[in-house]
């Protein structure tokens, strides 16, 4: 048998849902407007900034791009400001996207009014240079990366690398050059390789200073002056090296002789040549 429900019972129905639709819509703004309220107390608020571990960088461009990001409202109800609920995310992305010097960022909470941020900054290990006339060279870290113009140096006070990006020409203006990776084509370590080759070649004498790569992938090696290794990108440096220092054996080490080049490009066979 049908349940019958008479209107005057529907309608009470409606009423009542309407009432709850409507107290929960109050208690929606009321708690709204508590946490907007709250978010905007100045004793939760950010009016802090600890900034530590910079010092190429300076210390009100980075104030400069925090503030910005904790100025306003979100939904204008907000604050930004606020310990809880400010753009950290944000605000570490465009940091390290502004700042190419900056190694690892870390910001963290120092209490309800401050915040922490430790910057790491690259160091330069190295330089590379777009060309061979070396006057337009770029910082490079560790890892490789190139991070920012460096000036033109009287004295060799850092080792060069000579072109080997790939994809860059002499024309090709700083900001394609920058944030980008020396020997990124070669695999993995392969730099790490190229540096503990460079000196070891020292412990026998062989000072390099600059190293070129050419476009059919010789690397050119150049210490003395303009005397120069020349060896294969994709030789075994392991064993290049033990070629070498047999010959170097046999001719009583290299500190004494005058060589115009050493070519290590060919299997177990150096080719030398004497200045005259």
């Amino acid at each position: 048998m049908a349940k019958y429900i008479s209107q005057r019972a529907i309608q009470r129905q409606r009423k009542r849902f309407g009432r709850r639709v409507v107290l929960l819509i109050l208690i929606f703004s009321f708690l709204l407007f508590l946490f907007s309220w709250l978010s905007k107390l100045e004793k939760f608020n950010i009016s802090n900034i600890d900034i530590s571990g910079n010092s190429i960088i300076k210390e009100e461009e980075i104030l400069e791009i925090i503030n910005k990001n904790i100025t306003g409202k979100y939904l204008w109800l907000f604050s930004k400001s606020n310990f809880l609920i400010y753009p950290k995310s944000k605000i570490k992305e465009e940091l390290l996207e502004s700042f190419i010097q900056i190694k690892e960022l870390n910001i963290t909470f120092g209490d309800f009014q401050s915040i922490v941020v430790e910057v790491i900054e690259r160091k330069p290990y190295a330089l590379w240079c777009n060309g061979i006339e070396e006057n337009d060279c770029y910082f490079m870290d560790k890892m490789a990366y190139l991070y920012d113009k460096a000036p033109l140096f009287l004295n060799d006070v850092y080792f060069k690398y000579v072109d080997g990006l790939s994809s860059v020409s002499t024309s090709t203006p700083s900001s394609e050059i920058l944030r980008q990776t020396y020997l990124e084509q070669k695999k993995d370590g392969y730099f790490d390789k190229v540096n503990l080759f460079i000196r070891l070649l020292k412990d026998i004498n062989i000072n390099g200073y600059r190293l070129v790569i050419k476009e059919n992938n010789d690397y050119e090696l150049f210490f003395n002056d303009e005397n120069k290794l020349i060896f294969d990108g994709n030789q075994d440096l392991d064993e290049i090296f033990e070629d070498l220092q047999a010959v170097l054996v046999d001719l009583n080490d290299l500190k004494d002789q005058e060589f115009e080049y050493i070519d290590l490009r060919f299997k177990n066979k150096v080719l030398y040549k004497f200045r005259n």
